[in-house]
């Protein structure tokens, strides 16, 4: 870092925490180059795979050390301890001004890091700069598609017209955390304690950190444009399915999160909240897990942490879905008009369409069929 920055550290810091990812992990690794060269650190965190994933990572790290052209990389091998311990570790062990993240099941489709590090610069150092991303649908699959992620071209302010925050900007929360498609000041992450929550496997935790680091945000700078190649899930593999108890309770640290913050009462944010607890609870209603006492505990508290005006006031959230937040929290009042929310579902689908064409907008609908098997592309 230049002296003008007043240290010798990195420019940006990027973890990236493996565990068992071989088949991965060398795409992730190369697609990290930047036009900070040595000024971007990468510190791997083997969080104690038992694949090939470290012999790839020092390979990597080995060819870096002789290309200027390639972030500076570190090792770090621990015992496995989860993604959150995982992130902590390698922030902990790096140096630069910015701190980010790349999970190593996805990868950079260009200069990510220096775009974002000019973003900051232009933007006087803000706490936060924000992109959108790249969603890389049916991975690995004959279905593959790529696209663009549902924040985009929502009408956040971007940088170029000042930087924003939580208040003015809640559509930042609204849908997937995506917190990989940021760089955040270490400074402030360290004075506002927001670390990842320490819990086995992945354990959702990006939901509260992103939480917790947007709230406590007095300048984010925002940007529509994408570099970041998310992997999602496959049709029938929702990670809310396969742990239900956890989705909801990372519901309720957010909820706490903006319960402690500036924004406790700000209409816009809580309605970004509300908006997540009815996707959260919808994917569980009518399942078996739904039955498990602990679930149900768990989902009667979540509605009944959402105020009654800002779930009534929710359109893309259908009648029958309020009547059972009624009926969940013992409450009474006006669930609207099927018009209202069939209205808002057409807004969807157009912007869905917009931004991603016709096949993205009927997928998102839930109009297309999927084969039972896919054939995996080797």
């Amino acid at each position: 870092m230049s002296s003008a920055q007043g240290t010798t550290g990195h420019l940006v810091s990027v973890a990236v925490p493996v565990y068992n990812v071989e088949h991965y992990l060398a795409q992730c690794l190369d697609s990290i180059r930047s036009s900070l060269g040595k000024q971007l650190q990468v510190v791997i965190v083997n969080d104690g795979s038992t694949d090939g994933s470290l012999a790839i990572a020092e390979a990597f790290a080995q060819r870096a050390e002789s290309d200027p052209h390639l972030p500076d990389v570190s090792i770090v091998t621990k015992p496995n301890g989860g993604y959150g311990a995982a992130v902590n570790r390698g922030f902990d062990e790096s140096d630069g001004m910015y701190v980010g993240i790349v999970e190593p099941d996805d990868y950079l489709a260009g200069d990510l890091f220096g775009e974002l590090y000019a973003i900051a610069e232009a933007t006087d150092m803000p706490d936060i700069v924000k992109s959108t991303y790249k969603r890389v649908w049916m991975p690995d699959t004959p279905e593959q598609r790529i696209w663009g992620s549902l924040l985009r071209h929502r009408g956040v302010r971007t940088w170029r017209r000042g930087c924003t925050n939580l208040g003015e900007s809640p559509l930042l929360v609204r849908w997937h955390p995506s917190v990989w498609s940021a760089i955040y000041r270490r400074d402030f992450l360290t004075s506002t304690g927001t670390r990842f929550i320490e819990a086995p496997g992945a354990g959702w935790v990006d939901n509260p950190f992103v939480m917790r680091a947007m709230c406590q945000a007095d300048r984010i700078a925002f940007t529509d444009d994408a570099w970041y190649c998310y992997r999602e899930d496959r049709p029938g593999s929702s990670s809310v399915t396969k742990a239900p108890t956890l989705s909801l309770t990372r519901w309720l640290q957010m909820a706490e999160e903006v319960a402690q913050s500036r924004w406790a009462t700000d209409e816009g944010v809580l309605t970004s909240l509300a908006s997540i607890g009815f996707r959260y609870a919808s994917h569980l209603w009518n399942t078996p897990e739904a039955r498990d006492p602990e679930v149900t505990k768990l989902l009667e508290c979540v509605l009944g942490a959402i105020p009654l005006d800002i779930a009534l006031s929710l359109d893309d959230v259908s009648p029958a879905a309020k009547q059972r937040y009624l009926d969940a929290t013992h409450q009474n009042g006006d669930i609207g008009k099927a018009m209202t929310y069939r209205m808002a579902m057409i807004r969807e689908l157009l912007y869905s369409w917009r931004e991603n064409g016709m096949f993205f907008a009927c997928e998102r609908a839930g109009l297309h069929r999927h084969p039972a098997k896919t054939q995996h592309i080797s």
